[in-house]
């Protein structure tokens, strides 16, 4: 199993749809509160992702949503894993111009 914890400059929504851009189908949101839950099963690999909303992060007049983001990749081959991480990246990745 592989645990990765991270904050996301992002809020839950935008998550679920990154998400279920890269996962069609395979999402499944079992909390709609605030905090909650997300799981993903891609083939034999499963990823759930524990949220917690942290405060917004303010520079000047810009607010950002922050997330905080518990990441557990279970079943599948190590490479299996780090492919449905990969998926994941590709899917949160953002224009930066």
């Amino acid at each position: 199993m592989l645990i990765l914890e991270r904050e996301m400059t992002l809020c839950r929504d935008d998550l679920l749809r990154a998400l279920q851009f890269a996962f069609p189908g395979a999402v499944e949101a079992r909390d709609e509160a605030r905090d909650g839950a997300l799981k993903v099963g891609a083939g034999g690999t499963a990823l759930e992702i524990d949220l917690t909303e942290l405060p917004e992060r303010r520079i000047g007049q810009l607010r950002l949503p922050r997330l905080a983001v518990r990441l557990r990749i279970s079943g599948g081959t190590p490479q299996d894993q780090q492919a449905l991480l990969a998926r994941l990246d590709l899917a949160l990745q953002r224009g930066g111009g």
